[in-house]
């Protein structure tokens, strides 16, 4: 089933560029790598599900490596900061808190960079280890800035727990994400892949859109100046 209609014909299929190509009856269908929802091999049949199409494809011993291929592709990781205004801009930057409220989300992306498993890319992202962290980040922030006013510290957490509800949010449905990819079938796989992606782009977007948001209350509350005693050595 191609395009709506039925076929029981020889051909060729090929991988060009970003594309499935697909040679039958004279004309050459194509579809997107990235609309490829998912592949089944069951020998001799590669099945390859494109919405409400299916193809079976047999009669060829690449037809198996050209599985792995198609699959390999569909779970590249695209870029998740393209879009963000606080990552590395001068209006997102509070001295080294910035960095140190992007450092989890950045070493999952480097992490998960590192795997060619999807599992350990999935686990790479774990959003409740990625949700204690930004908690635990917070109450550090408040306390560095009111380490003798208690009263002022828990003020200035809420207000920046307050600021972090919808990246939290986001994280809890990067979860649910991923536990539909853990329990998919082959033939969904790759589309519920798709979905975990958009999820881990929401939780980028959604962390810079938190932190230009802390960035006033940061500011308005700065780290308080240590103030160093210098010691003059009594002369004998």
């Amino acid at each position: 089933m191609l395009r709506g209609a039925s076929f029981d014909a020889h051909g060729a299929v090929r991988i060009v560029d970003d594309f499935v190509a697909i040679h039958v009856n004279d004309r050459e269908h194509t579809m997107r790598i990235d609309r490829v929802d998912g592949v089944v091999w069951e020998a001799p049949t590669l099945t390859v599900h494109v919405g409400h199409d299916v193809i079976e494809l047999t009669g060829h011993a690449g037809l198996q490596p050209l599985g792995v291929q198609i699959v390999s592709a569909a779970l590249a990781l695209p870029e998740f900061t393209r879009t963000m205004r606080g990552l590395g801009s001068r209006r997102g930057h509070v001295g080294g808190d910035h960095d140190r409220f992007f450092a989890g989300l950045l070493a999952a992306r480097r992490a998960a960079e590192g795997f060619e498993e999807p599992d350990s890319r999935l686990a790479a992202f774990d959003p409740r280890r990625l949700t204690a962290a930004m908690t635990t980040l917070i109450g550090e922030l408040a306390a560095e800035r009111f380490p003798e006013s208690p009263p002022d510290r828990r003020a200035l957490e809420a207000e920046l727990l307050e600021h972090a509800e919808r990246l939290y949010a986001a994280l809890e449905t990067l979860g649910e994400a991923a536990e539909r990819v853990r329990t998919s079938s082959n033939a969904m796989r790759l589309a519920r892949w798709r979905d975990w992606t958009w999820a881990v782009l929401h939780v980028f977007e959604e962390a810079d859109r938190s932190w230009i948001a802390m960035v006033p209350a940061l500011k308005a509350s700065p780290v308080p100046v240590v103030k160093r005693r210098f010691w003059r050595q009594a002369k004998p």
